[in-house]
């Protein structure tokens, strides 16, 4: 009984390549009339179970969220909301922005679950993992995953700047914080797709396209 219960949450942890797939299956879902429900329930889980990252996240883009927000808003086309203020806001333009605040915030949900629930070096692995049959006999997905790599340690090690100035001189001189400690030699676990990622992607992007189907938003 012991064993079986086991094997049945094993099969419910998701290896850093499925999860990759998830996210990007989401990217898909979000263009469908399920998908923005989704992201709402999405971004209620994240706010429970991942807030801190959540909202640094989307402190991150908020310009963009009032810049995507406000043009879509008053530039759309359509019956004017409140005909005594003129021509805008329109209805078109009200659902069209609530559509895509939602497309965005549910991928940045969707993003917050995948760097809070994978380390780099997963993270790595599951790009390798994906890369690989792309790249066939070439060794360039193992060339870009190092690097990618080499960025995570340096953000981790270089020094915070402390405003927009700072970083700024830093461009201007080249003063660049050297890479202590780098490593040499890179070694990634699951770096390789299985029958059971594979399973999981037929899954993701059927459910993609079954939401697609229910009903694409503009």
């Amino acid at each position: 009984m012991n064993q079986l219960a086991n094997g049945f949450m094993s099969s419910l942890i998701l290896s850093p390549a499925m999860k990759l797939i998830a996210v990007i299956a989401m990217a898909v879902i979000l263009q469908s009339l399920p998908g923005l429900v989704l992201a709402v329930l999405l971004s209620l889980w994240m706010l429970l179970t991942h807030r801190a990252r959540f909202l640094k996240l989307l402190r991150r883009v908020r310009l963009l969220i009032l810049v995507l927000g406000g043009v879509t808003l008053f530039m759309t086309p359509g019956a004017a909301l409140f005909p005594e203020w003129g021509l805008y806001p329109t209805t078109e333009g009200v659902s069209l922005a609530v559509t895509q605040l939602l497309r965005l915030v549910g991928m940045l949900a969707a993003v917050t679950w995948l760097l809070d629930t994978t380390d780099d070096q997963a993270l790595a692995a599951g790009s390798l993992a994906l890369l690989q049959p792309l790249a066939g006999k070439r060794d360039w997905p193992e060339r870009a995953v190092a690097r990618l790599l080499l960025v995570f340690h340096y953000l981790e090690a270089a020094p915070k700047p402390r405003n927009l100035d700072d970083i700024l001189a830093m461009a201007r001189s080249g003063d660049v914080a050297p890479l202590n400690e780098a490593p040499t030699c890179i070694t990634l676990n699951d770096a390789v797709i299985t029958g059971r990622d594979v399973g999981f992607a037929v899954f993701a992007f059927g459910l993609a396209s079954l939401c697609l189907m229910m009903g694409a938003q503009g």
